[in-house]
């Protein structure tokens, strides 16, 4: 799917997209960050120097240098007039205007037009269509990422605050899903390593995993 995404498709609006939407799945995959935590991202709340992004929950991640790359060459590919501005309260991620391929600025809010839920959610569904994979959403990036997590050696309690689940109990259905493959962490790693060598690239830990609905 990655390998997709930073391909263009003869979509002059798409290519304008590119590392917008990378940057997306990127944290959704890799932070299990939500669509509503992606769309609440502001710009006092990240720092590109220290590539840390704080969620509206108030919990402060940090980013991989390959991840905020993709933010800072997004951000810059905005005109410096409708760019969203550093510590500010603009949305990090800018909505686009297919028809005229330029970003949505909202002159009576006085700044960008940040990309809803719902523009994250199909973005996402047309980048997996686009890449010829079965369906896969952004609760699949999520589950794939706390799947991940669960397969180290990370306890309980630290996945449980990372992720801001409920309590331990709502862990129970991503561990019984690991147990019902009956994966060990060395399976588990074996897996991903086989599945980063295919053409669909190192997005998905496995088929099965990333396709699950827990």
């Amino acid at each position: 799917m990655l390998l997709s995404m930073s391909k263009s498709n003869r979509s002059t609006a798409r290519d304008y997209l590119i590392e917008r939407n990378l940057a997306i799945v990127y944290l959704a995959r890799y932070y299990g960050f939500t669509p509503r935590d992606i769309s609440l991202i502001t710009m006092d709340k990240i720092n590109l120097a220290q590539k840390t992004i704080e969620v509206s929950t108030g919990e402060v991640y940090e980013i991989a240098d390959e991840h905020i790359h993709y933010i800072r060459i997004y951000r810059n590919s905005i005109e410096k007039t409708i760019r969203p501005r550093l510590r500010s309260k603009d949305p990090l991620f800018v909505s686009f205007i297919n028809r005229s391929c330029s970003f949505h600025f909202d002159y009576h809010a006085g700044m960008p037009k940040g990309l809803s839920i719902r523009g994250i959610q199909e973005m996402i569904k047309d980048e997996v269509r686009l890449a010829g994979l079965r369906k896969i959403s952004a609760k699949n990036l999520r589950n794939a990422c706390i799947l991940d997590h669960l397969s180290t050696d990370k306890s309980i309690e630290l996945v449980v605050s990372y992720f801001r689940l409920s309590d331990s109990f709502s862990i129970r259905r991503y561990i019984n899903f690991l147990k019902s493959f009956k994966t060990t962490k060395n399976e588990y790693c074996m897996a991903k390593k086989e599945i980063k060598n295919t053409a669909v690239g190192h997005l998905d830990i496995t088929r099965a995993f990333c396709s699950c609905n827990l």
